[in-house]
């Protein structure tokens, strides 16, 4: 398997979070702001983070989402996190990236998860770097499962 985990962050703590999976699934980041559509031609698995910008992923991200084709990711496995207040009321910005990456041809993995961070700024919870490696185990067990199951992704 190999991942790619494209973030957005302005404090560091998406980042932080992007370079645990992405080190865990065996893959790689990219801030979104860098990526380039020909980084997905040997991907098995997308993963988009982005800090909760008012229940929306951030600008960049939101832009990077709405410039994603139909069929982009069709054939790839597609996970999201984001980062955000551990507050129901901050929302989920993880939840509207899953959509967009399922409209561009994406097949969700597992359901997405939410990192918290104490403040604006950060830091990062006391548990969530243990959370971001446990949830990037969930990631790369549930893809080699399917992928014995099931054969390639077309």
């Amino acid at each position: 398997m190999k991942s790619l985990v494209i973030y957005d962050s302005r404090f560091g703590n998406t980042k932080e979070i992007a370079e645990i999976v992405a080190e865990v699934t065996g893959g790689e980041t990219v801030c979104v702001t860098d990526f380039t559509p020909s980084m997905l031609a040997e991907v098995d698995l997308v993963i988009i983070g982005s800090p909760i910008h008012g229940w929306h992923p951030s600008e960049a991200t939101s832009n990077f989402l709405a410039h994603l084709e139909a069929s982009e990711l069709k054939g790839k496995y597609v996970a999201a996190f984001d980062t955000g207040y551990a507050s129901r009321l901050s929302g989920s910005a993880a939840d509207r990236i899953m959509k967009a990456l399922k409209k561009a041809g994406g097949i969700p993995l597992i359901p997405t998860h939410k990192f918290i961070v104490e403040g604006a700024e950060g830091p990062l919870g006391p548990d969530e770097t243990t959370r971001a490696n446990v949830w990037g185990h969930e990631l790369k067990t549930e893809y080699e499962r399917l992928s014995q199951h099931a054969g390639p992704v077309v």
